[in-house]
């Protein structure tokens, strides 16, 4: 006899399942976690958390159910928002300075100066920025002005020779678009390396910062941000590994 199993979510059992806000299947939390959280039945790429994604950037596959949380919850652990964060780590011996904005958090001041911090830790340590951000932002709470800082030193990481490597998440859209500045190299997360591997009529790459922050029209952020790879999920890490040691002049040694 063959089981059905129930699709209904309810408050008994939604830590353990997860629903697809493509497909609608419902998936099992520790098939996701095994899978990256790729949908088992669409393979689209489930929102995952910072902490999450941090796992991921770093190879580790322990992954949690932390899925779709909260932007304004606050991690206990160490006191900082979830919804950004700027930290210092390091990918497989290589340090960057990483910055990362949840993709379901409007953007504001604050996280300007936390994109900042990244920075500013990019510059004092001599290590690559590594930003992750959406290409499906939802809206932003600042005005073209407040950008005009971290344009400022964007320069300076370029004049110091240290790479910035962009990672786009939420890019099955049309229009690749961020209301942050990208990197020099930027790198689209995608379902598998046979899908979305080249763009229909593809825009110059807006590298620069005053090329991607150009004036806004009828109040959107118009250029469409143009993709040096698409990275399936799954190869990320591995992919990012060979950036780094590209760019790095040598690994730590313990």
């Amino acid at each position: 006899m063959e089981t059905v199993r129930s699709t209904e979510i309810t408050e008994d059992n939604i830590s353990l399942w997860h629903k697809c806000t493509h497909c609608g299947e419902v998936a099992f939390r520790g098939e996701l976690e095994r899978n990256c959280y790729i949908c088992p039945k669409c393979k689209k790429l489930y929102v995952i958390s910072i902490e999450n994604r941090i796992k991921l950037l770093l190879g580790d596959d322990t992954f949690n159910d932390a899925t779709d949380t909260n932007a304004d919850d606050i991690n206990n652990e160490n006191g900082i928002s979830i919804g950004v964060i700027s930290i210092e780590e390091t990918i497989a011996d290589y340090p960057v300075s990483l910055f990362i904005l949840h993709p379901e958090t409007s953007l504001e001041q604050e996280h300007l100066k936390v994109y900042s911090e990244a920075i500013t830790i990019a510059l004092e340590k001599s290590i690559p920025l590594l930003s992750i951000i959406t290409a499906r932002p939802i809206e932003a709470q600042y005005s073209f002005s407040d950008i005009v800082p971290l344009m400022i030193q964007l320069e300076e990481l370029a004049e110091a020779s240290l790479p910035h490597l962009t990672v786009l998440t939420e890019t099955d859209v049309s229009q690749l678009t961020t209301h942050l500045p990208v990197g020099e190299i930027v790198i689209a997360e995608s379902e598998a390396r046979t899908e979305n591997m080249s763009r229909i009529n593809p825009q110059p790459a807006l590298h620069a910062p005053e090329e991607q922050l150009l004036p806004e029209k009828n109040g959107e952020i118009v250029p469409d941000i143009s993709v040096d790879c698409y990275i399936p999920r799954t190869e990320l890490h591995t992919e990012l590994v060979k950036f780094l040691k590209f760019f790095a002049v040598s690994p730590i040694i313990d």
